[in-house]
């Protein structure tokens, strides 16, 4: 199992490796024109497929620019696919997805954040207390624990202070209020299968999950894999943006690391305050 972790570590490094060089001088272009950037950095990774697991929307990825476009209720969703008519500007915050499968282990390193490099203190305060409140809770996991024991910590850190953004629910259970990501398939099950296409990997890594929500009792392995991601509002100041940023935690016999890989995108995109 160490090699898969291994090949999730690889495939995040893959992702931020790609948003670095792809994210460069995107200064007034369209979310499209980015989106289109990603994908063709992409071609240069044959390592993982041209498309990301998390599809619609197209080709796994997502650019969203502007704050009402970060009240969205699922990225799936068309309304919120990547378009022509909305551009990047100086003041805009946005938020950048991409979903890469490694082509040979089928494992995951999902890479996603809140991106603005205007000048707004309020704003920029703002998405440091929102990465710092979602490392705290990937930093809280360990072995033994259930998932419904990292969502009762994460409440109780949001309490108000942050207000989840809206979300289509996963679950028709009334009792599922909060959803802090996901297990990645193949990360810990002995002999998983994932098929041998795109499709067939994509639709096992959509389909076997098991989600961190607060009636779950999936225990962390010793081995294993799991993505940590929150959308979060000011609960106090309801100008601010919804921020959301993504993490991926990893056990490996024991040890555990926690993937967040944003440092030289920070620098990249200009938000060296975030580093």
């Amino acid at each position: 199992m160490s090699n898969l972790i291994n090949s999730i570590i690889k495939t995040r490094e893959t992702g931020a490796d790609i948003f670095v060089k792809a994210l460069k001088d995107v200064d007034g272009l369209s979310e499209f024109e980015i989106k289109e950037k990603i994908v063709s950095e992409i071609k240069n990774h044959p390592e993982i497929f041209p498309e990301g697991w998390y599809n619609p929307p197209p080709s796994g990825m997502a650019v969203l620019l502007g704050k009402d476009r970060l009240q969205y209720g699922s990225l799936r969703d068309e309304a919120f696919w990547p378009q022509k008519n909305i551009s990047f500007e100086k003041e805009t915050v946005g938020l950048i997805y991409f979903s890469p499968i490694n082509r040979h282990t089928g494992m995951i390193g999902d890479i996603g954040f809140t991106i603005y490099r205007g000048v707004d203190e309020k704003i920029k305060q703002h998405l440091k207390n929102v990465y710092g409140v979602i490392l705290e809770i990937a930093e809280h996991a360990k072995v033994g624990m259930e998932f419904a024991e990292i969502c009762s910590f994460a409440l109780s850190l949001y309490k108000n202070k942050f207000k989840m953004t809206r979300w289509v629910p996963i679950s028709s259970n009334p009792n599922v209020t909060i959803n802090l990501g996901h297990s990645i398939p193949g990360s810990f099950e002995e002999n998983f299968t994932f098929g041998n296409s795109y499709q067939e990997i994509k639709d096992s890594i959509r389909t076997k999950r098991i989600h961190v929500v607060e009636t779950e009792h999936f225990k962390i392995p010793e081995t294993c894999a799991f993505t940590i991601e929150s959308r979060l509002e000011d609960f106090n100041n309801p100008d601010m943006p919804s921020a959301y940023f993504h993490f991926i935690v990893c056990f490996n016999k024991g040890q555990k690391t926690i993937l967040e890989n944003y440092d030289r995108i920070f620098s990249t995109v200009g938000m060296e305050y975030m580093n």
